[in-house]
């Protein structure tokens, strides 16, 4: 039985590799530059996120050094920050955030609604969440869907465009593709089907991931793991645990994501042995920063530091 791989850098995800498509610094500097064709780039450079993290400040009337303490980094730093002098780490900038009562995305400045409207993406994002709201409704009797070899073959083919940073392409694909395999699955009950249909609505998440639709992308990891189920694919139910604890982990919220890491781990235990198992090692919980590599003090950013070197 073929077995799919979900989307990302091509191979199975370990949290590590997870984190480095969710960075601010890939998306700068790969991602978004295509998706705007050459257009100026100033959303995440540092004098741009100090900006609105100051506005945001006064908002909450907070000064510089209250939100300071309350974000656990020293008043210089938070200085330089607010200044553009210094680039905010993920994991400070989540902790900002969080003392700020505010998503992450709202200091990055995503969605970049205009961009996606200029370039004609935002338009591809509905039916994408259409093609989600069906999921447990079964067969459409409208929907012929191709044998499952096909569906398969064209699973793997949008997690090519995914990879390949072709997202436009992806995304006007996928809604068609989640539909027609939606129906096959509930048809057949073919086990390949739901693997599949988990790997779409992975293919999902990515997309809403990067176009910065972060309610989307929890929906997706939702239905990831309804399609999970059904296959008795603990591999991908242990990798789509491990893409939630990626969320929260990003947005300083340390103590769910590593329950959450933690169930991860559980999940992937009940897969069989074998290289499928072994492809889902518990990652360090520090990589690439989300988890106070800058040393902001959380307590419980230090409990997953300490779970990453345990694993």
């Amino acid at each position: 039985m073929a077995v799919i791989e979900p989307c990302g850098d091509g191979r199975r995800q370990t949290l590590p590799n997870s984190v480095m498509h969710l960075t601010t610094w890939r998306y700068r500097r790969i991602i978004r530059p295509k998706l705007l064709k050459g257009r100026a780039v100033t959303d995440f450079t540092p004098d741009t996120v100090g900006k609105r993290i100051k506005q945001t400040r006064k908002l909450r009337h907070m000064t510089q050094t209250e939100l300071a303490l309350k974000a656990r980094i020293s008043a210089s730093h938070m200085a330089q920050i607010e200044r553009g002098k210094r680039q905010a780490s993920p994991a400070v900038l989540a902790s900002i955030a969080r003392a700020l009562s505010v998503p992450t995305a709202d200091l990055e400045g995503r969605p970049y609604i205009e961009e996606l409207r200029r370039d004609q993406l935002d338009g591809l994002i509905q039916p994408i969440r259409e093609s989600l709201d069906i999921f447990d409704l079964g067969a459409d009797p409208d929907v012929a869907p191709r044998p499952a070899e096909e569906l398969v073959a064209h699973t793997d083919r949008v997690c090519g465009l995914i990879r390949a940073s072709d997202l436009r392409s992806a995304a006007a694909e996928l809604p068609g593709l989640i539909t027609e395999t939606t129906t096959a699955a509930h048809s057949s009950g073919d086990r390949r089907l739901w693997q599949a249909l988990a790997v779409q609505y992975r293919s999902g998440y990515d997309l809403a991931s990067k176009l910065g639709f972060q309610d989307l992308a929890s929906i997706s990891l939702d239905r990831m793991g309804w399609a999970a189920e059904r296959a008795s694919d603990a591999v991908t139910g242990a990798i789509r645990q491990y893409s939630r604890a990626l969320a929260y982990l990003r947005a300083g919220q340390y103590r769910t994501g590593i329950r959450i890491a933690e169930l991860a781990r559980q999940t992937a235990e009940q897969a069989d042995p074998g290289v499928e198992r072994d492809a889902v090692p518990v990652p360090g919980l520090h990589a690439n920063g989300y988890a106070d590599p800058v040393g902001t003090g959380h307590p419980e950013a230090r409990r997953a530091r300490s779970l990453g070197r345990d694993a």
